[in-house]
């Protein structure tokens, strides 16, 4: 397994120390197949863009807003990861009094304190649901694949519908985006050439045509239905046990 591991603090000499001994630990760990990779930052809008990817982040900036700030911009963007407050000149506990499940530390941390965080956070990574890095010109996005609601192959991109009224324009066709779904389920179902859908959001079916979750009807060929149907009657059966 892999984790990545977001560092942001302003201080040069602690972002030097901490890539040291993350270095370290990464090199100790690669012996048990455990993998990590970090990015070292030193502000918040170098790091934002990229936030989604990381499992595991350690923070500690004042300016222009302090750690726990953004920290919360962080939950705001439904990061449920692990994340740690490093307390240099601001004490993060003492000002903020523990909110948002955080974790807190105080500055220097010790090669142990990274050991236990690390395993923390791989230990949390099992728990999580797999995400789906789905990318386009713009940029990516890291989703779970129960948020996904059905995708349609478009010319040169496969327009994705998301929970909570989102959408997505993956760049590559629908066999590529396919091979990003979770293969351990039952739950996708290819209903044509260009179009697959998450069958836990199906409404309701009718004829040779479904009904999302969010209003969507996707129609699929007479030739398809058998198929189809039987694919779609041994989900309902297990999603009934």
């Amino acid at each position: 397994m892999a984790l990545y591991i977001a560092v942001l603090d302003e201080n040069p000499a602690d972002r030097k120390q901490a890539e040291r001994l993350l270095t370290r630990e990464s090199s100790r760990r690669n012996e048990t197949g455990q993998v990590i990779y970090t990015d070292i930052y030193g502000s918040e809008s170098a790091m934002m863009p990229f936030a989604e990817k990381y499992d595991l982040f350690f923070i500690d900036v004042i300016t222009p807003r302090d750690g726990m700030m953004v920290a919360v911009s962080l939950r705001q963007m439904n990061i449920a990861v692990p994340i740690v407050l490093c307390s240099g000149s601001i004490s993060y506990s003492d000002k903020y009094e523990n909110t948002l499940d955080l974790l807190y530390r105080t500055k220097p941390l010790q090669a142990r304190d990274y050991t236990t965080l690390i395993d923390y956070a791989f230990s949390a990574k099992e728990n999580l649901p797999e995400r789906v890095e789905l990318r386009n010109e713009n940029g990516t996005i890291y989703v779970p694949t129960a948020e996904i609601l059905y995708g349609r192959e478009m010319n040169g991109y496969v327009a994705v519908a998301l929970k909570g009224d989102r959408s997505f324009h993956f760049l590559g066709d629908l066999f590529a985006f396919e091979n990003l779904l979770d293969s351990s389920t039952l739950h996708f179902l290819e209903t044509s050439k260009n179009t697959v859908i998450n069958m836990a959001e199906v409404v309701s079916a009718q004829g040779n045509s479904f009904r999302m979750s969010d209003g969507a009807i996707i129609r699929y060929s007479l030739f398809r239905k058998s198929m189809i149907q039987k694919s779609w009657k041994k989900y309902a059966q297990l999603k009934s046990k």
